[in-house]
């Protein structure tokens, strides 16, 4: 089974399975995982080598590879060694759009908090209040400094995070940090680690579950209390071209907008489409998209409905990924707004997402993403490992988080004409939630 998901970013992983304890017990032995781990690179490999953009699989010996992560894989002493050694085989690619999700464990780990890379530095920007690591004294606006013995780094943040999120994850990280007055401390923070219900949830509960899931994520947040300004925080393009309609109805009855895409992760081209046509009057060329046997030009019809004149900003930072990207440097391309904040992810590529399970009796579920054309900007340029460039380079420091406060907001605020403090642009959305 496939689902196809383009300009999706690699940071968010929604096609994650759970597997209940009476499947993982089918595959406890290692050598029912050996077997089991085999055939999933092997499909992995036939994929691959039916479908990736590049016919050439960039260079590399796809064959020799896939037979040295074999033999590793017959080595292997745990599970999670094998699930390493397949998203090792993959990372050869380097390519932000080619991985895969790995059955998942009995067990589920929650850190309660999280972390983004502000310009070259890592921040904690979340953290919740029950968690060990609040207990322990981390603070959102602490620079992450060091964490289980690597020195974090902004090119390799998706790795970073895909390795203990997804591949690995534990129950405590060892932490150096930096408070904002410049202290350093070293902590372990503890994980909640979850156990799987060994009782299968029934279908409808599966299917809430997923629409409660998708509901949180696609949750649009709406401001117009300045009036003749429209502030929108968009999480990502995972939602329908008819809600991206309706949010612009909103948006039409002010004469400015800003369009949040912080941390927006990716999603549907439909949807981005959509977006792209509610601010030109005319057909928008977005680039070429390189297949492995064809180039397609990618474009936005001239739209039917009344475009919006007024003037926008878009608002990036280091997680803003994939259609989030692509839509930022459209608006530069056509000098339709001005983008501030900070250099975006730089993963953006078309990507199809496959589903698939092995097992006779109980099926074990993993799913792969693969990247399935290369897309080149009208400028010639491409986004992958580079990303949008802000016209206005701007960044919270570590109080500005500490104090939740929002100066790249507020001067988005102020381009368009309005007044707003850092502290007011940092309440807008709490109040929201």
């Amino acid at each position: 089974m496939k689902k196809k998901f383009i300009l999706l970013a690699l940071v968010v992983i929604p096609f994650t399975l759970n597997l209940s304890a009476q499947m993982a017990a089918s595959t406890s032995d290692l050598k029912g995982s050996r077997i089991l781990h085999q055939n999933i690179l092997k499909a992995i490999k036939n994929n691959i080598k039916e479908k990736y953009y590049d016919p050439t699989f960039r260079g590399i010996d796809i064959e020799a590879n896939a037979k040295k992560a074999g033999d590793l894989i017959s080595e292997a002493k745990s599970i999670e060694e094998m699930d390493d050694i397949i998203a090792r085989f993959l990372y050869l690619f380097d390519d932000s759009h080619l991985f895969f999700s790995p059955p998942s464990k009995t067990i589920k780990v929650e850190y309660g908090w999280e972390m983004l890379f502000v310009g070259e530095k890592a921040f904690v920007t979340k953290i919740e209040d029950d968690s060990d690591a609040f207990k322990k004294g981390l603070r959102v606006g602490d620079q992450i400094y060091m964490i289980e013995g690597y020195i974090p780094t902004r090119q390799e943040f998706w790795q970073f995070r895909y390795h203990f999120n997804i591949l690995r994850p534990l129950p405590a990280l060892n932490v150096i940090l930096i408070k904002p007055s410049g202290n350093k401390y070293k902590l372990e923070l503890k994980a909640k680690v979850i156990e799987d219900n060994v009782f299968m949830p029934s279908t409808r509960d599966l299917e809430l579950q997923m629409e409660r899931e998708y509901l949180d994520s696609t949750k649009q947040l709406f401001s117009d209390e300045i009036p003749g300004l429209a502030i929108w925080k968009m999480p990502n393009f995972e939602l329908t071209p008819i809600r991206v309609g309706k949010m612009m109805d909103k948006v039409r009855k002010s004469e400015a907008l800003i369009l949040d895409l912080r941390s927006n992760s990716g999603g549907y081209e439909v949807s981005m489409g959509e977006l792209i046509s509610n601010f030109f009057d005319k057909e928008i060329t977005i680039g070429e998209l390189k297949e492995r046997k064809s180039i397609k030009r990618l474009y936005v019809k001239r739209p039917d409905q009344k475009s919006f004149a007024g003037k926008l900003v878009v608002l990036t930072d280091s997680d803003s990924a994939s259609a989030a990207e692509v839509f930022a440097r459209i608006i530069q391309l056509e000098k339709r707004g001005t983008v501030i904040g900070d250099q975006t992810a730089g993963a953006v590529m078309q990507s199809e997402v496959i589903y698939d399970s092995f097992g006779l009796d109980a099926k074990v579920p993993y799913a792969l993403s693969i990247t399935v054309a290369d897309l080149v900007m009208t400028d010639g340029n491409r986004l992958e490992k580079v990303g949008v460039i802000p016209d206005e380079k701007l960044l919270p420091t570590a109080l500005d988080l500490a104090n939740k406060r929002d100066p790249v907001l507020a001067r988005a605020a102020e381009i368009l004409g309005f007044k707003m403090t850092s502290e007011q642009a940092g309440a807008i959305f709490d109040k929201k939630k």
